[in-house]
Order: structure tokens, then sequence, then C-alpha cells
């Protein structure tokens, strides 16, 4: 499905569905090999920061594949944990739910989290920041139902368009992806969650950044 001639919002859940397993499902190289170190760095931070008995949520799971890679994480450390997942777009949820994945997805909006206060030890936010209209109202929300720490990845800027360009990508709009509508550092991330908590840890896998927060 090519989204020059289709919107996301006109594809039925199984053409969205489709259209990205068709990036995570990549073989060239290349996107292996920057997936690899994305989730490496992900591995990490589940090893070194989580607990048993703790609780984690990841809010904006899309087609799950990073849900999914958490989720094999936790069970090759055998950290016993209890494990969700929520997205805002129906589309996902239903799909998700119809294959049976082993944690539970629900549907919410990330600027109204159906959580309670502190509920969670630990909230993911991966690749959703940047295409957000409020992201100071999702933050807010990230560390009102974290306890602990937040753990937020983002298009390392001004990199990732750089990196678009190089490989001759969206160069009408100067290499940036489209829905992207926020732009971030590391200096732009640090003053977005400096109200809520101390980052503690920062990786920069190309083309990326990952922030581990602990909330204050």
């Amino acid at each position: 499905m090519d989204k020059k001639f289709v919107g996301f919002d006109e594809m039925s859940k199984d053409e969205l569905w489709d259209y990205n397993k068709l990036e995570y499902d990549s073989q060239n190289p290349i996107s292996k090999k920057l997936y690899a170190n994305f989730y490496k760095k992900i591995d990490f931070i589940l090893k070194n920061y989580l607990k048993d008995n703790d609780k984690l949520l990841e809010v904006g799971c899309g087609a799950a594949e990073s849900s999914l890679r958490i989720k094999s994480t936790l069970d090759s450390l055998k950290i016993t944990t209890a494990f969700e997942a929520s997205e805002y777009d129906n589309r996902y949820v239903e799909k998700i739910n119809s294959l049976d994945f082993p944690f539970k997805v629900i549907q919410e909006s990330v600027y109204e989290l159906t959580r309670k206060d502190n509920e969670f030890n630990m909230v993911f936010l991966l690749e959703v920041l940047e295409h957000l209209e409020m992201p100071e109202t999702a933050i807010k929300e990230l560390f009102r139902i974290s306890s602990k720490y937040v753990v937020i990845s983002v298009p390392n800027e001004p990199i990732w368009r750089m990196a678009n360009m190089a490989r001759l990508q969206y160069l009408k709009d100067f290499g940036n992806t489209p829905g992207h509508i926020n732009h971030f550092n590391f200096r732009s991330l640090n003053k977005l969650v400096k109200p809520y908590g101390k980052i503690v840890k920062v990786f920069r896998p190309f083309p990326w950044i990952i922030i581990v927060v602990e909330k204050q």
C-alpha cells in the first residue's frame, strides 16, 4: 500500500498493519542493524531499571513490534512483571487482539490515559512524541501514571532528517518524515521532561535518542 495515494486514515486495519510490517520486516541489512542497536538499548533498560513484580506499560504501541520485543526480553531475562500495552488507533488494537498476543492491549489516548496515579513502575513511549500535537499534555500523563521511570525515544534531530536526505528520501520536505510534527534533540527533550523528573540515562543509537527519566 502506497501512502502517496492512500492516507493512513483511509487504510483498513489490515492495510495499515501490512504497511507497518513492511518496515519492521525489512531485510535491508542496514535497517536491520539499526533496529538491532535500538532494541539493544531497550534491553539494557529493562535489565537494569526493572525489578521483579514491577508493572510496565507501553503507550502508543502501534503494530506492537516494540511490545513483542519487550515481552520477549522480559521472558528471556526471567523478569516477572505485569506488562501491558495501549494504543489510540483502534485498528491496531483490534488487529493485535485478533492475533492473541501474549499481553493485554487496550484502546486509550495518551492525552487521557485510563490509569490510576502511580500505577506503573515504568512507562514506555517509543517513537510517538514526534507525532503528537500536544506533547506537553502527553508527558504530563506519562508521569502521572508512573511511580518511578518514564522511557522515551524520538528521532534525533537534525540527524534523522539528514539521514533521510542522504538516502534521497523526502527531499522536498528537507528530509522530514511524513507525520513528524515535532523535532527533538537532547536539549529540547530534556526541557520537556525537566518539570517532572531527571534524566538518568541517555542513549543515542543512530538515528534515535532514548532517555530514561526518573520521576521526582
